[in-house]
């Protein structure tokens, strides 16, 4: 049998107390360990998933 993974990709928004700003991002954390870099980058966040569960990876991103 596999073993599972269990991946969450946590969503946040923080506005500044003045509102001139805000700030977003996802924290990726895999098997509840939260990795370290919090982006809203696809090619990045699969990237820190497949090397934490020890993958060696390549990411092509192609654009059309």
């Amino acid at each position: 049998m596999k073993e599972k993974v269990k991946i969450e990709l946590i969503e946040y928004t923080y506005e500044c107390g003045d509102g001139c700003c805000t700030n977003y991002g996802t924290i990726t954390k895999i098997n509840g360990v939260e990795m370290e870099c919090q982006n809203q980058d696809t090619e990045t966040i699969i990237y820190h998933i497949l090397t934490h569960l020890g993958y060696e990876v390549e990411i092509e991103t192609i654009y059309e």
